[in-house]
């Protein structure tokens, strides 16, 4: 997958039908949501596992929450993959001229579905720390639990990131970071040319 923004000439008009070559450059990002979704029924797994494992001696009612929270966390992180996997079939049908809904469409439900998956990321690690706490570190539930927690993380990774769009990257944190240092260097990079070219200002 392309990291870098797409050059202007190779991105065609967003919501516009009957773009195959959309398509084809965009076809990587569905498939990492369709490993999103893999990674997400894992997730699940690991967390029904944790729950199922979870010692009935402890007095700590919470952990049993905690447990149950990590599971619906991997359950939600698991549907945002899914949805955006529909998403991306039916801008892809759309792109390729076939029937389907139109991408600008898509987009904007997309794009929300991404930004929720931060907010279930969060709860799913909190979760997933206080629960495997409340077990005990070296409790099967803990390792259950921390597994299913980066299992989540990486299907967030993978496929809830994966919003519908015609090009460049998802909306990741680094992605967002990079770009904020590339636009902090370009500006640097304009004051060093006035000041190469003007000479330094008065002292």
């Amino acid at each position: 997958m392309r990291d870098e923004e797409y050059p202007a000439e190779q991105i065609g008009e967003y919501g516009v039908g009957g773009q195959p070559a959309v398509a084809a450059r965009m076809t990587p990002h569905l498939r990492l949501t369709v490993a999103g979704i893999v990674v997400g029924a894992l997730a699940v797994v690991a967390a029904a596992a944790g729950v199922a494992t979870f010692p009935r001696f402890t007095t700590a009612a919470t952990g049993v929450v905690w447990t149950a929270l990590a599971l619906v966390c991997a359950f939600v992180m698991t549907g945002i993959c899914v949805v955006q996997l529909l998403a991306w079939r039916q801008a892809m049908a759309w792109w390729r001229g076939q029937h389907g809904v139109p991408s600008a469409t898509l987009g904007r439900l997309s794009w929300w579905l991404h930004v929720g998956s931060y907010a279930v990321a969060v709860v799913a690690l909190y979760a997933g720390i206080s629960g495997s706490a409340s077990a005990g570190w070296s409790a099967i539930a803990a390792s259950a639990l921390t597994v299913s927690l980066l299992l989540v993380l990486l299907a967030q990774v993978l496929g809830a990131v994966q919003y519908v769009r015609p090009d460049g990257p998802p909306g990741t944190v680094p992605t967002h970071v990079r770009r904020m240092l590339a636009r902090e260097r370009a500006r640097q990079a304009a004051a060093a040319a006035i000041v190469e070219r003007d000479g330094p200002g008065p002292r």
